[in-house]
Parts: C-alpha cells; structure tokens; sequence
C-alpha cells in the first residue's frame, strides 16, 4: 500500500514508512484525499462514497486496505 500510494502521487513517504502510521500526520490533506479517492475508484474498481472517507478508513496504510478490501469484495 504504501508503494502504491507514493507511485500514485498522493503522498512522499519514506521506504520505512510503518503500515500503521498515521497518513494525516504524513501530509494527507483535502487535496490528497480527493486525489487518493480518484486513484482507489480507478486502481481498485470501486466507487467510494462520503461515508467511507472517514479519519477511521484513511488514517493508515493498514486502514486503508481494509476499506479496499471490503469494497472490492
């Protein structure tokens, strides 16, 4: 996940970046969220809708694949 997010753009974080670090703390912004929906809906084919960009769902790398996980299943 978090190759994925640097190569998509939405945010620079280190190679040592932990799955359970805080994205928000990293730079994930407004701007990078909407960015971030964009890259998940085409990646991962899946719509998200505002319930699921809660702080909870984006905090992490970890939280994050989990949200993809249930939506692409």
């Amino acid at each position: 996940m978090i190759d994925w997010l640097n190569d998509e753009g939405v945010l620079e974080l280190d190679w040592d970046f932990p799955e359970d670090g805080d994205l928000f703390t990293a730079g994930l912004d407004s701007m990078a969220v909407m960015q971030l929906v964009v890259a998940v809906e085409d990646r991962f084919e899946v719509e998200l809708g505002p319930e699921d960009l809660t702080r909870a769902n984006l905090a992490t790398p970890t939280t994050l694949a989990a949200l993809i996980a249930v939506k692409t299943s």
